[in-house]
């Protein structure tokens, strides 16, 4: 029997490469949400993404945990259909 070790690339947003080159050009064109570089809640420490519900819809909000940020002025929306998540965070930690 033959045993190798097979190593896995993954880039900062999540995704997994086979090759390190693959891996290095994803990171280059990224801008993915889940990428640590753009400072965006679904990285961050303080995120707190709730659903709610009113029977008929259900959309999504966010209540972010760091007491220091201010939803009113510091919030920038990533996107107008993802407008529950913020982008380039003042406030934004590392999710470890």
């Amino acid at each position: 029997m033959i045993s190798k070790k097979v190593y896995r690339y993954y880039a900062d947003c999540g995704k997994a490469y086979w090759t390190k080159r693959a891996c290095l050009d994803h990171e280059k064109i990224c801008i993915c949400w889940k990428n640590a570089k753009f400072k965006t809640c679904l990285t961050c420490v303080h995120k707190n993404i709730k659903v709610d519900d009113d029977g008929e819809q259900s959309w999504q909000y966010n209540d972010c945990k760091n007491p220091e940020m201010n939803l009113n002025t510091m919030f920038i929306p990533a996107h107008e259909k993802a407008d529950y998540i913020c982008i380039n965070c003042p406030k934004w930690e590392l999710k470890t």
